[in-house]
């Protein structure tokens, strides 16, 4: 079996909860690039990633959008599939990082895998060590009253994990943490992440001062660059620390584990570069000794099933994932995936496990272009 044909569309997805933002900015719509890899036996695998916002991660939707058509489909055309490895070393001779175009061809070979062998995606990593899932839904940075307010909206849907956006001053941000932990009881897990937005001393000030409220996990306090800040962070505060923006490849992995930077790893498949690449940070952690989760991938439910496939194969995995924002995205193309009593569990059926409308995120073209052609830098939204 060899890959025929690679084309690649975005698709807008729109939030449900409108005026969403971190402390580095915020929008109401996501670019999702889904990708579409065709066999010469007439199989098919369909990827999805999150670019993610370009003031996060420096780069556009696209832009992943031209090296999947115009780079990375055409240089793989004739390859077996199943020669994953190899198809991402190729990947990663023809562009440095890009690690979001190339997750959605590895998405899709995870996907076309396991439909062409009958089985669920997790059995091609490992397996399932975990039969369920515990998710961790997020909130933007709104202000508290009204942060308090929606949370406990979603606490009375099931949810017992939450992550809270912070970032502005330190008493609004300890009363948004005060009026949640008020709203939710004491059951409730609660994150808190600053994205970056304070120094190492005033992201000790502010935790110290959310104490009373039991806060579980302290997300990126500090620049993504500044290690020896959030080291001192690290060692200073109760919560453990999250490494997110920091930690985008394995090499970044080793420098958070060497520096004693933070006692958690986020995983996110986009901007790693797949699931081959987060399984294979995820194995340093372990071999460290240093806890991870499944980080967010906001969009639908193909990249959320893909998440939960991931999760599911963890062996050290003790912390709840956020893997249900799928949730609050209006017209998602994909159905089969759905959180009960607020855990999520992978899809049974082959690949990734959930149907998606190829035709109206613009890829069920039943004679479609081939790999690098220019009719392929199309981008559909919803309608």
């Amino acid at each position: 079996m060899k890959i025929a044909n690679v084309r690649a569309v975005l698709y807008q997805a729109h939030n449900l909860i409108t005026g969403w933002k971190v402390s580095l900015g915020g929008r109401d719509t996501y670019d999702l690039l889904f990708v579409r890899i065709d066999t010469d036996k007439g199989l098919t695998g369909v990827g999805i990633s999150s670019p993610g916002a370009a003031y996060i991660m420096g780069d556009t939707a696209a832009n992943h959008l031209q090296l999947v058509n115009h780079l990375f489909g055409p240089a793989i055309i004739g390859l077996d599939p199943f020669d994953i490895e190899a198809i991402m070393l190729k990947l990663d001779s023809l562009a440095m990082k890009a690690e979001a175009a190339k997750s959605g061809i590895d998405l899709a070979l995870h996907d076309l895998m396991g439909k062409a062998l009958d089985l669920p995606a997790c059995q091609l990593f490992g397996g399932m060590v975990h039969p369920r899932i515990r998710v961790t839904r997020l909130m933007g940075m709104y202000g508290p009253k009204e942060m308090a307010e929606k949370v406990k909206r979603i606490v009375g849907k099931g949810f017992s994990a939450l992550k809270l956006k912070v970032g502005t001053t330190l008493q609004e941000d300890v009363e948004r943490v005060r009026r949640v932990r008020e709203a939710v009881g004491p059951s409730v897990m609660i994150t808190v992440d600053f994205n970056q937005a304070c120094s190492a001393k005033e992201a000790i000030r502010r935790i110290e001062k959310m104490e009373p409220y039991d806060v579980t996990l302290i997300e990126q306090p500090v620049q993504a660059s500044d290690l020896k800040g959030m080291a001192v962070v690290t060692k200073s505060v109760r919560p453990r620390v999250m490494a997110d923006e920091s930690v985008n490849s394995f090499a970044e992995a080793m420098q958070i584990i060497e520096t004693g930077a933070a006692d958690v790893i986020s995983l996110k498949f986009p901007k790693m570069g797949g699931i081959l690449k987060a399984k294979k940070i995820a194995a340093l952690c372990e071999a460290a000794g240093m806890e991870y989760l499944v980080g967010t991938t906001p969009g639908c439910r193909l990249a959320d099933a893909a998440n939960v496939h991931l999760a599911v194969s963890l062996k050290d995995l003790t912390l709840p994932c956020e893997i249900g924002e799928f949730e609050r995205m209006a017209d998602d193309p994909c159905t089969g995936l759905e959180i009960v009593d607020g855990f999520l569990s992978p899809p049974p059926r082959p690949g990734l496990g959930v149907e998606v409308d190829l035709k109206r995120v613009g890829l069920a073209a039943t004679d479609p272009p081939k790999a690098g052609s220019r009719r392929q830098s199309w981008t559909i939204s919803r309608p």
